[in-house]
């Protein structure tokens, strides 16, 4: 038994792992993770909607970063994110010239549509 934190985001069945010549472990040739998505959850009203720019933005840094397609409601967490890819995606925003993003805030809105709306709201 793990802890949340320590369950992986993906599980990909293989039925014999791809070896070099030498009988390690041939990283290249595993397939890309299996995404596995849960049920969609109802609208959020409050939200701003799928095709506002700021969140389709943020989908393509997080499906970049990510390496995973990225829906507007899809948890970073749960796509396999880590502090790591949110420093990255930080960045990536800075490049881009949009909003900075605190990384606290990432953990408290964890999908692309709210960051995006907490993004959008002036600081107090």
């Amino acid at each position: 038994m793990l802890p949340e934190y320590m369950l992986p985001a993906t599980v990909t069945a293989l039925d014999k792992l791809p070896l070099t010549p030498n009988g390690k472990l041939d990283a290249s040739r595993l397939p890309p993770p299996e995404v596995r998505r849960g049920p969609a959850g109802p609208a959020q009203p409050d939200q701003p909607s799928t095709d506002d720019d700021l969140t389709r933005t943020l989908c393509e840094i997080w499906a970049e970063v990510l390496g995973v397609p990225v829906d507007p409601d899809d948890d970073f967490f749960e796509l396999g994110g880590n502090s790591l890819f949110a420093v990255r995606i930080g960045a990536a925003l800075r490049a881009r010239g949009l909003p900075s993003l605190r990384l606290r805030e990432l953990y408290r809105h964890p999908t692309a549509r709210a960051t995006a709306a907490n993004l959008s709201t002036p600081a107090e």
